[in-house]
């Protein structure tokens, strides 16, 4: 499934600077605090990404394509996309911050995204010991690169209107020949017994084609056609 964050975006219309997306998190700020929790960000960092959007310190620019999570707004309510990954190039704004993650908000949905950078493992080594290292450094020392566990799934996240004129696939119902229906005596018309047999018959037909399709749990976000369901 590809969550659609068009349909489920937390600003509308479309931010068009970093102030207005510092506006919203004030007038929409339960929305915007539970999702800076959900993407994963401490309220000092949180702290950090608003004030920044006001101390001009926002780069417009073009987005990753994989973030680490993103915060989406269904019904008023917000969820976090793990491991996203967006299915066409957006632009928007990066805020970084002091501890090296990076905030980005796509200016078409002005929904948080949260990418934080690989960790640097420093390892302190005897004296003694033959190691790399450079000759700056106060002690011996190692410096290894250790990569992010790789993402167990990634989600397409979408970015364009909802697939509105997607025609949706039904089972095609076979047609019933209507039951034989005998004469009625003393000049009775046998229309009248048909009428009972072809509303049923029409009912019938209309339940089966209106079935709706099964949509996913909104707490996952919208699907392709912006459904989702609450159940």
């Amino acid at each position: 499934m590809i969550v659609n964050m068009y349909v489920d975006h937390m600003m509308s219309p479309p931010p068009a600077s970093a102030e207005e997306v510092w506006n919203a998190t004030r007038v929409h700020s339960k929305l915007y605090n539970d999702a800076a929790k959900r993407i994963g960000l401490s309220p000092r960092e949180y702290d950090e990404f608003r004030g920044a959007l006001l101390d001009g310190k926002a780069v417009y620019v073009k987005l990753p394509r994989r973030v680490d999570a993103m915060a989406g707004s269904r019904r008023g309510s917000a969820y976090a996309v793990r491991n996203a990954v967006m299915t066409s190039t957006v632009m928007g704004w990066r805020v970084s911050l002091a501890d090296g993650a990076i905030v980005y908000v796509p200016q078409i949905c002005g929904n948080l995204s949260l990418l934080r950078p690989a960790v640097v493992a420093i390892k302190k080594v005897p004296h003694g010991k033959t190691v790399a290292h450079r000759p700056s450094a106060p002690f011996h020392q190692t410096i290894a690169l250790v990569p992010k566990e790789k993402p167990v799934k990634e989600q397409p996240v979408s970015m364009i209107p909802p697939e509105q004129s997607a025609p949706v696939a039904v089972a095609q119902t076979p047609a019933v020949a209507a039951p034989a229906v005998p004469a009625v005596a003393r000049g009775g018309s046998a229309f009248l017994f048909l009428i009972p047999a072809l509303i049923g018959g029409a009912i019938a037909a209309t339940n089966h084609n209106n079935s709706p399709t099964k949509a996913p749990p909104c707490s996952n976000g919208s699907n392709s056609l912006g459904i989702c369901s609450t159940k």
